[in-house]
């Protein structure tokens, strides 16, 4: 499933995007969050292709090889295991990823020459001559080497990052977090997973909890956008909504309203959320600007018998 905090993320992207275009329908708005949520989905399946594209160039090139007027003994005799690798065939085989991937279209004829030299920068490296020496490959060592060229070369290579940000507008705030979460779900493939395995496991995407989380969230932003403007007003000395930093103050009305009208969430669980994205999307020193106005608009809350939350041990788990 799709992390809370992530989706906190896409709440204040669609609330900036919403506020700047002032006259924007709150259908519309709720749509396209709903629809940046589900092309993290998109971006995953890209990687997924990403990975395979570069297998079938590794072997191009080992047919392409062969095919000259004077191979030499290692180009007649190649070693072929990489692109033999198990955790490859996995994903070629995968059921649900080759109808993603047929269903997006993906083509990367005009990206080959990027990815070709992707992995000839990879099959440079003492990793992939490690795994290519070794007497006998183990699935491990199969995956291990499939997570290292993900990683340490495409994930950190600008112009593929790049080419994949000109494809969809929500996708370059998106790159850490698919990239991570994309890791880790390699890592927990098993030898004896079959075809059928569910590709998109990590992110639930289709759970409705994910949507309703969301849609709940900005709907309440929305609301009680201007509800806590006094607050801003007793704390803030000559507080102007035009000179203070725009950003800044939708994480902290969004918190607000987590703390308000998000009783299920802890109190810690919201103020660490947002002094972290403070961190991510305002200036260098938001956090503690963030930080210290949540603290002090929480104490005039909780005086005001407006904080009432559902604080047990199994909800914090939970969250």
């Amino acid at each position: 499933m799709l992390s809370r905090h992530f989706l906190r993320v896409k709440v204040l992207q669609s609330l900036y995007a919403y506020k700047v275009a002032e006259n924007s329908s709150l259908d519309i708005a709720e749509k396209d969050l709903i629809k940046s949520i589900s092309e993290t989905y998109e971006l995953e399946i890209y990687l997924y292709s990403a990975l395979l594209e570069l297998r079938d160039i590794a072997e191009n090139q080992i047919e392409d090889a062969k095919g000259k007027f004077f191979p030499t003994e290692e180009e007649k005799n190649p070693n072929m295991r990489f692109v033999n690798n198990e955790l490859f065939k996995q994903l070629a085989e995968n059921i649900e990823l080759s109808k993603a991937i047929e269903k997006l279209k993906i083509n990367w004829s005009d990206q080959k020459d990027l990815l070709r030299r992707i992995l000839n920068k990879f099959k440079a490296s003492n990793s992939y001559a490690e795994y290519m020496a070794k007497e006998e490959v183990t699935y491990e060592d199969d995956k291990k080497v499939v997570i290292q060229l993900l990683k340490n070369y495409l994930l950190k290579n600008e112009s593929f990052l790049d080419y994949l940000a000109e494809l969809k507008l929500y996708w370059e705030s998106d790159f850490q977090y698919i990239g991570l979460s994309f890791l880790k779900f390699l890592k927990e493939f098993k030898q004896s997973d079959s075809p059928s395995k569910s590709i998109t496991k990590s992110f639930g995407l289709d759970e409705k909890e994910t949507r309703d989380f969301a849609i709940d969230l900005f709907r309440k932003c929305v609301t009680h956008f201007d509800e806590f403007d006094a607050l801003f007003d007793k704390h803030i000395e000559n507080w102007d909504k035009e000179r203070m930093a725009f950003m800044d103050m939708l994480i902290i009305k969004i918190g607000l309203v987590e703390l308000v009208y998000c009783p299920e969430i802890p109190i810690r669980v919201t103020l660490n959320e947002y002094i972290e994205m403070a961190k991510e999307f305002s200036t260098e020193r938001s956090n503690l600007f963030v930080n210290g106005l949540l603290d002090r608009f929480l104490i005039d809350l909780r005086a005001a018998g407006k904080i009432r939350k559902l604080e047990t041990e199994e909800l914090e788990e939970e969250i």
